[in-house]
Order: structure tokens, then sequence, then C-alpha cells
């Protein structure tokens, strides 16, 4: 857990209440949900799009907790994560939805309260991120926290909206 008197301040230093199972648990529950459309650019079927979710490989994403920075500051942690998640896209669509929803897990379990994030805002840079991501070469597992402009996106975000006490 964070200790806020750190001089450095709160950092995500624990990971272990999630599994990669909490991915997959949360990008299904976009796929089910009616407020946001899923993407299903091939037609598929609400069965095979949810077994595309589960077939998502658990090695894969236990690397982006295991290798997860425990040791950077609140804000390039956050921007790091979404590079990671994000960037590989495990998914065929939610993959931002999927990557804010663990993180703000995370944040909470590990005792960090950044409150509300402006939607307007988290709009902006998700389409900057997609945007980013179209232009990068490809993030894979040996990239997953790599400081390209991916990450600056997100960098710019967190600094933005991340209680000034974090940041």
């Amino acid at each position: 857990m964070s200790d806020p008197a750190d001089p450095d301040g709160p950092r995500i230093t624990d990971l272990s209440s999630i599994e990669p199972e909490n991915f997959k648990f949360r990008n299904t529950e976009f796929l089910k949900s009616d407020a946001h459309p899923y993407d299903n650019p091939r037609d598929r079927t609400f069965s095979e799009q949810r077994a595309d979710v589960w077939r998502v490989r658990n090695g894969d994403i236990e690397r982006v907790l295991e290798e997860f920075p425990t040791d950077r500051p609140l804000p390039e942690q956050c921007a790091l994560w979404m590079h990671a998640v994000v960037g590989k896209h495990f998914f065929e669509d939610a993959n931002h939805r999927t990557a804010i929803a663990v993180l703000r897990k995370l944040l909470r379990d590990n005792g960090i309260d950044v409150g509300e994030w402006p939607t307007d805002r988290v709009k902006r840079a998700r389409d900057e991120s997609h945007e980013v991501r179209s232009e990068i070469p490809s993030v894979h597992l040996d990239t997953l926290y790599e400081k390209d402009e991916l990450y600056r996106v997100w960098l710019r975000f967190f600094t933005d909206v991340l209680p000034d006490e974090y940041c």
C-alpha cells in the first residue's frame, strides 16, 4: 500500500488485488453494456466476441502486472499503465475503458483517492490516444512500459487530472 508520508508521494506499489481475469471481466461488462457500444467490425455474435475476450492469454496480461514500475511517481505510473494496456490492445474494443477501470481499482486498492476525472477530458485523451496509437509502432510485450508519444498523451492527462498532491 502507498505511504502518503513518503517524500516522493503516493504510488501504486501493490498489484496483488488484480489478476488477468479482472481485465477480462471488465471488458466483458463493457461488451454487455448498452450504454457505450462495443465495436463489432467483423459482425460477430455476442458469444463469439465474449469468447475472444476470454481467449486472451493470462500470461500476456500477467506481464503488465509483473513488470509494472512500482518505483515511479504516480502520474508516470498511470501513464505507463495506459501505455501498456491501451498500447498492447488486448481486446477488440473497450481497451481504454478497461484500462481506466482497472487502474481506478488499483488506485483505490492502494489507498489513493483521485476523485472524479472530467468526462470531456477523458474523451479528449482517449481520442488523442487512438490517433497516436495508429501512428506509432505496435506495443509488444517487451515494450509495454516505453515512454513514447502514447505515454506522453497519458502523462499530460494524468498531470491535468490528478490532485496536486500526487503530481
